[in-house]
């Protein structure tokens, strides 16, 4: 590895580092497209509830407790019945910051009252009955809110509910419901949440109100370091034992220092980009686009036995990402770098694999539809593999939903590390694992990529695709440095 050049760490250049995980902005519950589902607090990426139908916490702070910060019964009548919860309790936590503010889950209770309850929703065309928050303040002045987000999760459904007119709680449904709370205008009196409902089924519902905790909140900020503590920002890290192929893109001639590299590649190593906003993480890294009307933007390959050593069954990857300023994946997802054995006979381009030809296991990254407005500048990764037990011609996709470190962010340098280790032929004991910033966001260990010990790992490739088919609907670049293959788990670079 050609040595990055050494610079003084001002402040600046110590801000492109990776920290420890924090919220990205924008990563809110919603009720659009990629918003909340049953399984998901945030389908684009699959970021899972651990618990279906949603997280919750009551009352006594309790996670899953039983004790409500409002509750009403709502018989099965005719006509509409206006509910009244008072949530002060809660608002206060928000307004204060003492809780962070994911919304309000509406369940069903134990009791005699054990049917369905239909509240109407924000998107109802009956503009008097839709959810309302009135907020007393103690200075006598009021405010009153409609929601951000409502909706319902019901796990007889994959995709979000939250265009529907109606929101529906029963022992097999939750409702959720998030407002954008304003300025505190000094002391709040009393917050008191409004629901009509039009509807009842059965006996009706004993209606609960909690608090919303999305599973991000309660990661582990914990960094798993690995060799790569040991180089300060990787000066020397090529000399390292355990360390097979490193790379840094400082060279004119940086694309010699790899096995393969396709001519088709949209990529080039540049130490200034301003357009796009480029901070460098140390000297030159490589910029690769995705223009407007392609697929391909780059692939690059390290091959073991092309650079004189034996193929592995088990190896760790990392490289440093950063998503420019106008990343924007807005139709459809795409590869990223990750480690294959497609020997060119399969595991790619719709070549399904059977255990026997060969296998792949890519990065990849979802698309951020343009109707996300809130998530307009966020990306979520994941593997994307060709296995032996494949049922399409296509890979499968597996989220980095771990853990919410896989929502990255445009214009941030992020450590992203992949560990694989093929099956023993035949059994599906296969592992896949990933890190971002050296926190675990991906963990998969009944995989079979073979059924014969001829089938090893071949490449480590860097692959920039967009899609499957449909090719980039506007120019986007991302840039790629610090390349580390090793035997042990690399982690982090030390500032």
């Amino acid at each position: 590895m050609r040595l990055h050049r050494i610079c003084c760490l001002s402040l600046l250049l110590l801000q492109t580092l990776p920290m420890a995980w924090a919220v990205p902005k924008g990563l809110v519950i919603s009720d659009d497209m990629v918003g909340a589902t049953c399984e998901n607090y945030l389908l684009m990426g699959k970021f899972p509830w651990e618990k279906p139908m949603g997280d919750w916490v009551d009352k006594a702070g309790t996670l899953y407790g039983n004790q409500p910060y409002a509750t009403q019964d709502v018989k099965a009548q005719q006509g509409r019945q206006l509910i009244e919860f008072n949530v002060t309790p809660l608002v206060e936590q928000w307004l204060s910051a003492s809780q962070p503010n994911q919304g309000m889950l509406l369940r069903s209770l134990p009791g005699p009252l054990s049917g369905v309850v239909e509240f109407l929703s924000k998107e109802s065309p009956d503009l008097s009955g839709r959810p309302m928050l009135k907020l007393q303040w103690k200075d006598g002045s009021r405010s009153r809110l409609s929601p951000a987000a409502d909706t319902f999760l019901d796990c007889t459904s994959l995709s979000s509910l939250g265009g529907r007119p109606e929101m529906k709680v029963s022992a097999k449904q939750n409702a959720l419901l998030r407002f954008d709370l304003p300025p505190t205008k000094g002391s709040l009196q009393e917050a008191t949440l409004y629901l009509a409902s039009n509807v009842q089924y059965g006996s009706g519902g004993r209606i609960g109100v909690f608090r919303v905790q999305t599973p991000f909140e309660r990661a582990s900020n914990e960094v798993q370091q690995g060799l790569a503590n040991k180089y300060p920002r990787d000066q020397g890290i090529e000399k390292d034992p355990d360390v097979v192929f490193a790379h840094g893109f400082e060279s004119k001639l940086w694309m010699t220092e790899w096995s393969d590299w396709s001519l088709r590649s949209e990529a080039s190593a540049v130490e200034e980009d301003s357009q796009r906003l480029f901070v460098p993480l140390s000297g030159k890294a490589l910029r690769v686009t995705l223009l407007k009307g392609k697929n391909l933007g780059l692939d690059l390959r390290y091959q073991f036995a092309k650079d004189g050593k034996p193929e592995p069954e088990e190896i760790f990857f990392r490289y440093y990402l950063r998503f420019a300023d106008d990343w924007n994946p807005s139709l459809d997802g795409g590869k990223m770098p990750g480690i294959s054995g497609t020997y060119g006979r399969a595991g790619w381009g719709m070549r399904k694999t059977d255990g026997y030809n060969g296998w792949s296991a890519r990065g990849g990254f979802f698309a951020r539809p343009a109707e996300a407005k809130h998530m307009r500048n966020l990306t979520a990764l994941n593997s994307y593999s060709y296995h032996a037990d494949i049922h399409d011609a296509s890979g499968d996709i597996w989220a980095w939903g771990k853990g919410p470190a896989a929502l990255l962010e445009n214009n941030r340098w992020y450590a992203v590390e992949q560990y694989l280790k093929l099956n023993t032929p035949g059994i599906k004991d296969g592992v896949m694992r990933a890190w971002i910033n050296g926190q675990l966001v991906m963990d998969k260990t009944n995989i079979r990529f073979r059924n014969t010990p001829e089938l090893k790992i071949e490449t480590v490739w860097l692959d920039v695709y967009h899609g499957g088919i449909s090719p980039s609907p506007h120019d986007m670049s991302l840039y790629i440095d610090n390349v580390v293959i090793a035997r042990k788990y690399i982690g982090p670079m030390k500032p």
